[in-house]
């Protein structure tokens, strides 16, 4: 690919309030921390429900979100996601807890990033010898903190937990080789 694609899916951050286990001097802890995660906004919509109090029988709009934690992109196709892997997102409390984010030229020292990078590790469909041997390798596009660059290698975390002494941990952890590498966003 000679050029890359601008991804249309809105980057996004989320979080809520949870309580961890912290091992601190042979001794475990109970504290309170937030979970963020990173994720593509594919899907937005707004339902009627129905609320029956015994009553009477109140309805309300209850909106959602759809999100995905990375998206995929072959020439001339159009951008896709894995169907499975679609989180949503719904109720006043929960969509109150989220953060759009915007793209922006690549700066050196930045927490939330989004990475493009050529990624063999998507299946395809049945085809002939001939079309297999003209397909390219797919894009991925990929949202997360980003923990460092070393060895050649650069590690995205999807998700962080913050505890309320300070203390940060990582989960979903990518480690992509920087040869692979396309274009890097800081995402604010």
């Amino acid at each position: 690919m000679s050029s890359i694609p601008n991804n249309p899916f809105a980057p996004l951050v989320f979080w809520h309030d949870t309580r961890v286990t912290v091992r601190e001097d042979d001794e475990e802890k109970k504290m309170d921390a937030k979970v963020y995660h990173v994720r593509y906004m594919v899907g937005e919509s707004s339902e009627k429900k129905f609320l029956d109090s015994g009553d009477k029988v109140e309805s309300y709009n209850e909106k959602s979100l759809y999100l995905v934690p990375s998206v995929h992109k072959l020439r001339d196709d159009p951008f896709h996601y894995d169907g499975s892997r679609v989180h949503r997102l719904a109720g006043k409390t929960n969509l109150k807890e989220t953060k759009q984010l915007t793209r922006e030229e690549f700066c050196d020292d930045h927490d939330i990033v989004e990475v493009t990078f050529e990624s063999p590790g998507v299946e395809c469909c049945a085809m002939t010898k001939e079309e297999a041997d003209e397909m390219e390798v797919p894009l991925q596009f990929l949202s997360g903190y980003l923990l460092g660059k070393s060895n050649g290698m650069i590690k995205i975390a999807m998700s962080k937990t913050e505890l309320d002494n300070g203390n940060a941990y990582y989960e979903n952890i990518r480690i992509i080789p920087e040869d692979v590498v396309k274009n890097i966003n800081c995402l604010d």
